[in-house]
């Protein structure tokens, strides 16, 4: 496999914001530089601003966690697909295996469940996130059915928004402030058909739906999924190579943040399009070496039944392997507005280390979560997440952050 520049030449709408002149600073705090371009405030940061020692981290142990191997089933857990705490301590958990959303109080003690799987509203085909907000409600996104489900915060059924057939393999970003439903489209759309082999992303939408579900304004046009494009009798094949990138969105507020990965940069916008801020760390180090390519492809090959191993090297071998390992994988926003970016790992595994930025723009550092640790809330000194034990049983936790 060889290393080859990412193309980036199909970002169709995607904002490049050219960094001005010295004389365009507005203000400098040790590591970080802040200047205006055209009205956009750009926060780049040459070094991260904890000394060593005076970062955040985790708790050693969970202060609260649910879940069990045996017992009530409203314990047992089978793909977690989102938790979050409520204001008054109450947690959900949407369960993608029995498609319920479960409510348990501040104690960890089940309390209700509303959900199951089916078609009719407040049933769920595909549980793929939930989320709080606006004001005192929930959200569920149905994948299966591609609609959202708006609950209130004691479980009820507000209503269901279907999104149609707009978005190929649409995915929830969350909701604005005005209720507004925001989502990405998951593969890229290919202009013109297949004109060239190798490394390509095609851009994907990241668009606004009004809280009826009617489409109402594109966020913009970016570099979508990365695939490698192959002939083979006569048809374009696309695979997933190793250290694929792809774009992240996630709402603070009433703006928007998307990432493309191709650097520690990520870019936050309004709810019409207009990009606000650009957070960028210009000198990460995101070089991919010989090493780094061999562990992932070994890494990859161990998670499949072994008689598939021997074909699927083959296929990896074939493939161009981009430049550079993607900046970032998932994005979180914290409750205090910091940004969280996870490493970027290959399904199954999870990300154990997760690079901060300050509600300003600042690169604070990098927090470490427990192994098999997925987190879906981060609070002011608090978080929350679903990890596994030895068994491979899900617990939801809660952990203390410790500033």
């Amino acid at each position: 496999m060889k290393a080859v520049q990412t193309l980036g030449g199909c970002a169709v709408g995607f904002t490049i914001v050219a960094l001005g002149p010295a004389c365009c600073i507005d203000s400098e705090r040790g590591s970080t530089l802040v200047r205006d371009s055209a009205g956009v405030t750009i926060v780049e940061s040459s070094s991260r601003a904890w000394r060593e020692g005076s970062g955040w981290s985790f708790s050693r142990e969970p202060f609260l966690a649910i879940g069990s191997a045996e017992g009530s089933p409203e314990y047992q857990f089978f793909r977690v697909e989102g938790a979050a705490q409520l204001p008054d301590g109450r947690i959900v958990v949407a369960d993608g295996g029995s498609g319920e959303i479960r409510f348990f109080d501040d104690a960890g003690r089940f309390l209700m469940s509303t959900g199951g799987v089916g078609d009719a509203p407040g049933e769920y085909r595909m549980i793929s996130a939930l989320g709080t907000g606006p004001g005192d409600s929930l959200w569920v996104f149905d994948y299966g059915n591609r609609r959202f489900t708006v609950l209130s915060n004691d479980g009820d059924v507000i209503r269901t928004v279907s999104l149609g057939g707009f978005l190929s393999a649409a995915g929830a970003v969350g909701r604005l402030p005005d209720g507004s439903f925001v989502v990405k489209e998951g593969w890229g759309r290919a202009t013109g058909g297949v004109t060239r082999t190798g490394l390509t992303r095609d851009p994907v939408a990241v668009a606004v739906f009004s809280p009826n579900g009617t489409a109402t304004d594109t966020l913009g046009m970016f570099p979508g999924r990365e695939v490698f494009v192959s002939v083979e009798d006569g048809r374009a094949v696309m695979s997933a190579p190793l250290f694929a990138h792809n774009a992240n969105a996630v709402i603070r507020g009433d703006g928007v943040f998307v990432g493309v990965q191709e650097n520690l940069e990520v870019g936050l916008y309004s709810g019409d399009g207009a990009l606000r801020q650009v957070y960028s760390v210009p000198n990460a180090d995101l070089s991919l070496s010989a090493a780094d390519i061999s562990v992932r492809r070994e890494t990859v090959l161990a998670g499949l039944p072994e008689n598939r191993r021997s074909q699927a090297g083959d296929q990896l071998d074939a493939m161009d392997v981009p430049h550079t390992r993607p900046a970032y994988g998932r994005l979180l926003v914290g409750e205090d507005g910091s940004l969280w970016a996870a490493e970027q790992t290959r399904y199954p595994m999870t990300p154990s280390v997760w690079t901060v930025f300050g509600p300003d723009g600042r690169l604070l550092g990098e927090v470490v979560t427990p192994d098999r640790f997925t987190l879906y809330q981060v609070g002011n000194d608090w978080v929350l997440g679903v990890g596994l034990d030895d068994s491979d049983v899900e617990h939801v936790r809660l952990y203390r952050l410790e500033k």
